[in-house]
């Protein structure tokens, strides 16, 4: 009875967030991503193209709020192909099974709505939600929407890393990756705003301002 009370309220939890339904364009844009993901672009292979290799820049400050938090659990949400995930890595000399052995955490949930095999939308909250690189590829319209459901996901923290600049690379439809692109005062006022909502949800976020320089947004 139990059981079947959980995986009701897992249910009930996944169907509220799966119906909140985002605009034309984020739908357009969500299936270019697929096929990128596929296919490949004019820059990597397929097996190279959203791999996730973004994220080894913050190996060391997501373990920082992991320890910070006390937290056992995080999704990464647009984990893209979860490059290390998925592969063994060294971090100061010393080698680990994964990424999810260095931040000495018991569970993980990799989504991404652009890769089928990550494509099962989260069935529960987690402690964290890490979310590296993928906010600005968000159209304008869903955006806030967007941050709301990353929160939404969270028991006690989401860890959030937004580009603030235009990106090299366009999409087929010739629109730049970066559909959104905003201030660093921008996107401090916006998760201002969102966090009023979510009190238990410690908010770290990080703004690119160029590829090499990083901001701390609260």
């Amino acid at each position: 009875m139990i059981e079947y009370l959980l995986l009701n309220k897992y249910d009930d939890f996944e169907m509220k967030n799966k119906n909140k339904s985002f605009s034309d364009e984020y739908e357009k844009t969500l299936e270019i991503y697929k096929k990128l993901h596929t296919e490949g672009t004019q820059y990597d292979s397929p097996e190279y193209t959203f791999d996730g290799k973004s994220l080894r820049f913050f190996f060391n400050p997501i373990r920082q709020v992991i320890e910070l938090t006390n937290s056992k659990s995080i999704i990464d949400f647009g984990c893209g192909k979860a490059k290390f995930y998925n592969e063994e890595i060294t971090i100061s000399n010393i080698k680990y099974k994964n990424i999810s052995k260095f931040w000495k955490i018991d569970d993980y949930f990799l989504y991404d709505p652009g890769v089928e095999k990550y494509s099962e939308y989260p069935s529960k909250k987690y402690d964290g939600v890490i979310c590296v690189d993928v906010v600005e590829h968000i159209p304008e319209t869903d955006v806030i929407q967007f941050l709301e459901e990353l929160f939404s996901l969270a028991n006690k923290f989401v860890f959030i890393v937004i580009a603030c600049y235009p990106a090299k690379k366009t999409l087929p439809d010739g629109r730049n990756v970066h559909l959104s692109i905003k201030t660093v005062d921008e996107w401090k006022n916006i998760i201002k705003e969102i966090r009023v909502k979510y009190k238990n949800v410690s908010p770290y976020v990080i703004c690119s301002t160029d590829r090499n320089s990083f901001v701390a947004v609260s």
